[in-house]
C-alpha cells in the first residue's frame, strides 16, 4: 500500500513540474516575488540600523548577504527554456516525466530509509516551532550528506551538493571547504568559482579578500558576463577606497544587464551609496568592465556645446534642487541626472525621516551643490538621530567653516558650539581643537589659544592642509 501512495505522490510531483512546460508559462512571476522579498529584507536592515538594534558593520554584512542572494537568484533566472519551440517543449516534458520518478527512486535507494518518517506538529504547536523543527531536519539531512561524503571523498557532484546545502543553512566556512573539495575534483566553471568566492567573502564578514578577488577574476575569465563576479570586484574596489573604479564597474554591469534582472536595482543602490559617500557623480565616471582596464580612466570632460544647459530649479520643490554650482563641469544631460538623483533622495527622506545614512548622503550632496543651508539642515537631522555620532557634527562644522572662510576672526559662535560638542565625544579632534583655539584667540586669551593649537597640531598628520592652517594661525598670534 505504501508504494502505491509513493507512486501517486511521484505522479503529482511530475504533473506539477511539467505543467508549466505544457502551459508555456515563464518564471517571471516567481522572480518578481523573490525580488520583492529581497527588497523587503534590505529595507528591514535599514530599519534595524535606524532603531539602533544593528550596528553599521553588521548591517553592511547583512546587506552583502542579501545582495549575494539577489545576484544568485538573477543568475538562476537567466537560465530559461525556450518554451516557444513546441518540439523542444515536448522533448523536455517527456524527459522530465521519465527522469523524475527514476531520479527520485535512485535518491531514495541511496539516502532514504522506510524507518525515517516526518513527525506531525503536536496539538498546540506554533508555526514557529514547526519551522524550527523543519530547520532541525534540514540540518540533520545536511549532516547525513556530509557523513556520506567522508565515505565518498572523490564524488565531485556530492561535494557540490553539500556546498550548496551548507550555504543554504548559512554555514559559510563549511560551504567554502566543500566548494574547495569540488574544485579539486572537477574542471572549474564560472558559476562554481563565483560560488566559492562568495563564500570566501561571506566567511570574512563581507570583506572581499585578495583570494576571493582572484577567484572572482578567474570566474570572469571563463564567463565575461558573470554578474556576481563583476559586482564583487566592484565591491572590492570600494572597500579598497577606489570608489571611482567601483562605480565604473557597476555602471558597466547595470548598462549590460537585462532590464528585468532581479538584482539590477540593488546594484544601482549600492553604486548610489558609494557615490554619495565620496561625492562622486556616477554619470561622470566612464563605465568599464573589470577585465578591460586595471586603472580607472579620468572623468570625461563635459561637452562644451551643452555645458551651460542647467536644468531649472524650484526653491519650493525639494525634488528639483539647484545644480547651477556645477555649471561648466558637467553636460546639461548629466546635470539633469544629478538633479534627479539628489531630488529623489530628498523626496524619499521627506517620507522616511529616520534614515540616518540617507540624511548624511543628502548633506554631502548639498555640499557638492554648494547649498549650505540644505547641507546644514540635512546634517542637523542626522545629528538629531544620532547625537553621539562624530561624523555628522564634523560635516556640519565643515559647512560652517566654508561659510566663514579662512579668516579666523569671522568664526561664529555656532562654529565654537559645534566644536565643543565634538570635543565632548572626541577630545583629540584636530579640527574642533583649531576652532576652540580660534575662539580663545578672538576673546584675547592668546596663551590658551597657543596651547590648544599646539595640541591640534600634534593631532594633525605632517604636511596636511589643516596643519598648515594651524601653523599660520599660530604665527599670526599677537
Amino acid at each position: 500500500m505504501i508504494w502505491l501512495v509513493f507512486g501517486l505522490i511521484t505522479l503529482a510531483v511530475v504533473a506539477a513540474m511539467i505543467w508549466p512546460l505544457i502551459r508555456g508559462a515563464t518564471a517571471t512571476d516567481d522572480a518578481a516575488a523573490g525580488l520583492a522579498v529581497f527588497k523587503d529584507q534590505l529595507a528591514e536592515v535599514d530599519r534595524e540600523v535606524s532603531r539602533g538594534t544593528l550596528s553599521e558593520a553588521e548591517a553592511q554584512a547583512a546587506r552583502l548577504e542579501i545582495q549575494r542572494r539577489m545576484l544568485a537568484a538573477g543568475k538562476r533566472a537567466a537560465v530559461t527554456v525556450d518554451t516557444e519551440h513546441p518540439g523542444l517543449r515536448a522533448g523536455v516534458t517527456a524527459a522530465m516525466a521519465v527522469a523524475v520518478p527514476f531520479a527520485a527512486l535512485g535518491a531514495y535507494l541511496a539516502l532514504g530509509s522506510p524507518n525515517i518518517g516526518g513527525a506531525p506538529a503536536a496539538p498546540g504547536q506554533s508555526a514557529g516551532q514547526v519551522a524550527e523543527h523543519g530547520d532541525a531536519e534540514m540540518t540533520q539531512m545536511v549532516e547525513q550528506l556530509a557523513a556520506r561524503m567522508q565515505a565518498e571523498p572523490n564524488n565531485a557532484e556530492g561535494w557540490a551538493l553539500l556546498a550548496r546545502s551548507y550555504r543554504q543553512i548559512e554555514r559559510f566556512p563549511e560551504a567554502l571547504d566543500a566548494y574547495r573539495r569540488t574544485l579539486s575534483l572537477t574542471a572549474p566553471t564560472a558559476e562554481l568559482l563565483a560560488d566559492a568566492a562568495e563564500m570566501m567573502t561571506a566567511t570574512s564578514g563581507g570583506a572581499v579578500t585578495d583570494e576571493a578577488l582572484e577567484t572572482f577574476y578567474a570566474a570572469l575569465n571563463l564567463d565575461r558576463e558573470e554578474p556576481r563576479a563583476r559586482f564583487y570586484i566592484g565591491m572590492a574596489a570600494a572597500q579598497r577606497d577606489d570608489a571611482t573604479r567601483a562605480i565604473a564597474i557597476w555602471r558597466d554591469l547595470t548598462a549590460s544587464a537585462p532590464p528585468d534582472a532581479p538584482w539590477l536595482e540593488m546594484v544601482r543602490n549600492q553604486m548610489f551609496q558609494v557615490a554619495q559617500a565620496t561625492a562622486i557623480m556616477p554619470m561622470n565616471v566612464e563605465p568599464a568592465h573589470p577585465l578591460d582596464r586595471t586603472e580607472p580612466a579620468p572623468p570625461p570632460q563635459a561637452a562644451a556645446a551643452d555645458a551651460d544647459a542647467v536644468p531649472p530649479s524650484d526653491p519650493d520643490d525639494i525634488t528639483a534642487p539647484d545644480v547651477s554650482a556645477l555649471k561648466g563641469q558637467f553636460s546639461g544631460e548629466n546635470l539633469g541626472m544629478i538633479q534627479a538623483m539628489v531630488g529623489s533622495l530628498a523626496g524619499r527622506l521627506a517620507n522616511d525621516p529616520a534614515d540616518f545614512e540617507g540624511w548624511m548622503m543628502l548633506g554631502r550632496s548639498y555640499t557638492v551643490l554648494q547649498n549650505a543651508a540644505g547641507a546644514k539642515d540635512a546634517f542637523a537631522k542626522a545629528i538629531d538621530l544620532r547625537p553621539d555620532a562624530i561624523e555628522p557634527k564634523q560635516q556640519y562644522l565643515a559647512v560652517l567653516w566654508r561659510e566663514a572662510g579662512t579668516d579666523g576672526a569671522a568664526q561664529t559662535a555656532e562654529m565654537a558650539q559645534v566644536a565643543e560638542d565634538i570635543l565632548r565625544v572626541a577630545p583629540g579632534n584636530a579640527e574642533a581643537l583649531m576652532i576652540r583655539g580660534q575662539a580663545q584667540a578672538n576673546s584675547g586669551d592668546t596663551a590658551a589659544a597657543r596651547r590648544t593649537w599646539t595640541a591640534a597640531a600634534a593631532a594633525t598628520p605632517p604636511g596636511s592642509p589643516l596643519g598648515a592652517e594651524i601653523a599660520r594661525r599660530m604665527a599670526d598670534l599677537k
